[in-house]
């Protein structure tokens, strides 16, 4: 019917040019009325606009930005700028940790070490013992002082910085704010409208970033953290959404490959730029006033160019809306549906799944935007621009992932069908994860584990299209909760990863081991989500029926 409706649409407008024409030139007879209007109607038949290419460079835009902005804290945190930052080091709140740095081997520093440990601890092995060692966290400033004056009078060198476990609590806000709104935003632009609502996430995620760099203490960048993890937690549930109304099935993998590349771009171009222009600018508090400026600038362009619908856009013509295809249930869910539509959540074998797999993933690919680069700097002893560097290269090999992961989930799922060719990618690729991560543990030199982690980084954007392609398979109508639903969870094992790294590195400081018990739990976390992703399928659409009214 939409389609009878849009060949009358355009005949009347061809009719009435065409009329204008003759009226104008006075020569028309009706047999060159009548082909003028086939021919002009031909000529529309067979070029559609590219609108929705449009829709997918300033999604692409989008991700860069929210990706920029997301992953630039991982490098702040280790900056010089921000460790000696005067606002923060002077703040009440504000905890340390001693690190011991050289020493080790003298006989005097191990008594003293030693005689610091409790009764019930673990016995030293200085064999084993890797330097920088912390030898006290959570301490107030003067305690730290103190300490770093037993370690030095007792021959050891050291150093006092901010707390890495407060560092991790901060990193931490972020995924578990992003993770704890990803439903509600996803069904607010459901509800609301995605142009709408995802130009207000990144307007808001913006404004949120210039303000993380007025903050005066750790515990208000921690607020400032939170508060942009839910700002941000819309963005790809309502991205979603907006692909599924202007792809077809056979290439949302291609648009969401390409959406997802942006978002991998922003990140891996995060270290070695904020890095770049915290050494330029002398403070990371005015980086994020540059980002925070540039992502207004996004919001004001998505909402200048993006339309909810093809339908609603006036400059996607007949073609390009019969070369979409019509949109599947695309009423707006109804508050009624909630209770239905997480019933339906909760009883879904597949969705559970995907939830655990990307709880599994988050884990292990965290490690990469939020301590990759202290570990790079404190165990391998790389320069911060040498260190920003290596973290680029590992992200942006991401961006081939998301390329590849794109016309692989298309191919497979055109050669093994929906059901087998959905997960395939996501299975095999999270299984590649977990081995490279396992070859970390036999790797001593930087670059050896830099090309791991590029690995891992590739595996894991390899199966992000697919890992959307799924959702909207199965979402419906409800494609941005249900897409909320599932990165909740995947945030949730990120706000973990950011918690629990400080924590094994102090659990296995005594016995040289912690870094190993990282690299065991990412590799652990890619396998089960590799097992899991095997038991889901996208043939089985899970959509609340509302009443007729």
């Amino acid at each position: 019917m939409v389609n009878t409706n849009n060949r009358i649409a355009f005949m009347v407008q061809n009719i009435s040019a065409i009329r204008f024409r003759k009226s104008f030139l006075g020569s028309l007879k009706q047999p060159d009325l009548e082909s003028a209007i086939l021919i002009d109607m031909t000529s529309n038949a067979s070029s559609p606009t590219n609108v929705r290419l449009r829709i997918v460079w300033i999604s692409v835009l989008m991700a860069f930005g929210l990706y920029l902005t997301r992953n630039t804290i991982g490098e702040i945190v280790k900056s010089d700028s921000f460790l000696k930052d005067t606002s923060l080091v002077g703040a009440d709140s504000t905890r340390f940790s001693v690190e011991l740095k050289d020493g080790l081997e003298n006989s005097q520093v191990q008594s003293w070490l030693t005689s610091k440990q409790s009764s019930d601890a673990k016995a030293l092995d200085f064999s084993k013992i890797k330097t920088p060692y912390t030898v006290a966290d959570r301490l107030t400033l003067e305690q730290a002082d103190q300490l770093l004056g037993e370690l030095e009078t007792n021959g050891g060198t050291g150093f006092r910085r901010i707390s890495k476990s407060q560092i991790g609590d901060i990193l931490g806000a972020f995924f578990f704010s992003y993770a704890l709104f990803q439903v509600p935003a996803g069904w607010f632009s459901d509800r609301l409208g995605a142009r709408r609502m995802l130009t207000l996430y990144i307007f808001i995620w913006s404004i949120l970033t210039l303000m993380t760099g007025w903050v005066a203490s750790l515990y208000g960048l921690m607020v400032a953290r939170f508060l942009f993890g839910f700002a941000q937690s819309g963005a790809y549930p309502t991205s979603s959404a907006i692909v599924r109304r202007w792809f077809p099935v056979s290439s949302r993998g291609r648009a969401s490959g390409l959406i997802a590349f942006g978002g991998r771009f922003g990140g891996a171009t995060a270290p070695f730029l904020t890095t770049l222009l915290i050494l330029q600018l002398g403070s990371w508090r005015s980086v994020l006033s540059i980002y925070g400026l540039l992502g207004i600038a996004i919001a004001v362009a998505y909402y200048w160019i993006v339309r909810d619908r093809p339908s609603e856009h006036p400059s996607c013509n007949c073609a390009e809306r019969e070369l979409i295809g019509p949109i599947a249930d695309d009423r707006k869910p109804e508050l009624r549906d909630i209770t239905k539509m997480i019933g339906l959540y909760c009883g879904s074998r597949s969705l559970w799944l995907n939830s655990l797999g990307q709880f599994c993933v988050n884990i292990g690919w965290a490690f990469l935007v939020t301590w990759l680069p202290t570990y790079l700097k404190e165990t391998h002893k790389v320069s911060d621009s040498q260190g920003s560097l290596m973290v680029t290269l590992v992200l942006a090999t991401g961006m081939l992932g998301q390329l590849l992961g794109g016309r692989a989930t298309d191919w497979s799922v055109g050669k093994f069908g929906l059901r087998l060719g959905r997960v395939l990618p996501i299975s095999v690729a999270n299984c590649i994860a977990g081995i490279a991560y396992v070859c970390c543990l036999f790797i001593d030199s930087a670059w050896g584990v830099v090309l791991c982690c590029a690995i891992v980084s590739l595996m894991t954007d390899f199966a992000n299209p697919s890992i959307w392609a799924f959702m909207q398979d199965v979402g419906g109508r409800n494609t941005g909760a249900i897409f909320g639903w599932a990165n909740m969870w995947g945030n949730f094992g990120a706000s973990v990863s950011s918690k629990i790294v400080p924590v094994l590195l102090l659990y296995g400081a005594t016995s040289g081991s912690g870094q190993s018990l990282v690299f065991i739990t990412c590799a652990c976390a890619f396998f089960v989500a590799g097992l899991a992703a095997l038991g889901m399928d996208a043939t089985k659409p899970l959509q609340p029926v509302s009443p007729v009214s």
